[in-house]
């Protein structure tokens, strides 16, 4: 992965002064054959180019994510009468016995803003959204062993980005940028019932709280051409640098032993959820940190049939992770300045166990100056 690194570094670097020297040399080629004074109708549009556009958005919508953390626990055997703790196991990778995991899908609202400004060679962002899930077990239906629990969770996201454009040619043109996305949330599940991995005892808590934090810094390198003139396409390669924290607040419960698949005790699950008998199994504080460094491949499209509308998709697969991140957008302009915008994400896990899908619907306001 570090030759992925210097190779794109190195890239940069030498296509930086080739490029300058190009397009330069270029625009001394059309004004030396100028014959007048006035100037050229190419410089004219090019100072259209040059000038800034801003946009701003601000929308509201729905998403959803599926989890499944694995969350270790200390408890007394119900039969042997003897402290485990399932830490040590998970810790030294021998087993996974006594730990308990929540799948959970949820469902929320979303909101969100964003901020650009960009010219022919610059391009700056800054998008905020917040979201809030109801979530709940994600295998529920009649599942044997039995699982139970009310949650929520709220995530708040920040997106920056900065893209440099180099002009190669009439047909091609080079695109470095420059990204960092930024996601911490915070769960909380409320009267949890879940059976153990492996010896299959039931654990009660009254509540388990848990937070995390994802850190992705981007590094890409992509090749902007025009197959035709509405059409607008960008292949890229991508580096990224990733980091993802984890921790889980000690939490007191019960366990007990199963009969026939179902809790021996169904009154004393009642009683942990009251906040009453407890400590016979309580979650470890856990702390989990993940750092990885992978390369991706990405395809962006910008397709505008018409004036007033405007399309555009960002796809990128992770051949590492075999995850994949799809990104879109549909915008209708009414009016020069203002429009409206649907857009939409799918993103599968990778570092953390998370699997994230939404939409978000809102208007936009543009500005040339």
């Amino acid at each position: 992965m570090k030759y992925f690194v210097y190779s794109l570094l190195s890239v940069t670097l030498v296509t930086f002064p080739i490029f300058s020297q190009k397009v330069a040399k270029e625009n001394s080629e059309k004004v030396s054959v100028s014959p007048n004074n006035n100037p050229p109708e190419n410089e004219t549009n090019s100072s259209e180019l040059e000038r800034w556009r801003l946009i701003l958005y601000a929308g509201y919508g729905g998403a959803n994510i599926q989890n499944n953390p694995n969350i270790p626990f200390v408890y007394r055997d119900p039969n042997s009468g003897l402290i485990n703790n399932t830490g040590v196991g998970r810790k030294t990778g021998l087993t996974n016995t006594g730990s308990t995991n929540f799948p959970s899908s949820g469902f929320g609202n979303n909101q969100g803003s964003l901020i650009s400004l960009s010219n022919d060679k610059w391009f700056f962002s800054y998008g905020y959204t917040t979201i809030q899930f109801n979530m709940s077990p994600a295998q529920a239906g009649g599942v044997v062993p039995l699982q139970s629990f009310q949650a929520e969770s709220n995530h708040v996201i920040h997106n920056s980005r900065i893209d440099y454009n180099q002009k190669i040619s009439d047909l091609f043109t080079a695109v470095f940028s420059v990204r960092q996305f930024t996601r911490s949330g915070t769960y909380q599940w409320d009267n949890v019932l879940e059976s153990t991995n492996v010896n299959n005892y039931y654990v009660a808590f009254p509540k388990v709280e848990a937070n995390d934090k994802m850190t992705i810094n981007m590094f890409s390198i992509g090749l902007k051409f025009n197959p035709f003139a509405k059409l607008e396409v960008e292949p890229y390669l991508q580096y990224r640098d990733a980091r993802f924290y984890a921790n889980v607040f000690s939490t007191l419960g019960s366990v007990q032993n199963n009969s026939n698949f179902l809790p021996s005790d169904p009154s004393a699950i009642i009683s942990s959820w009251a906040y009453q008998n407890l400590g016979s199994a309580y979650a470890l504080p856990l702390y989990n940190s993940i750092s990885k460094d992978f390369g991706n491949v990405g395809l962006r499209l910008q397709y505008t049939p018409f004036r007033f509308l405007i399309l555009r998709t960002d796809v990128r697969r992770n051949p590492v992770l075999a995850a994949w991140e799809i990104r879109g957008s549909l915008t209708f302009m009414f009016h020069k300045n203002f429009g409206i915008t649907l857009g939409g994400v799918y993103a599968e896990p990778e570092i953390n166990p998370l699997n994230l899908r939404g939409w978000e619907i809102g208007p936009t306001y543009t500005y040339l100056f």
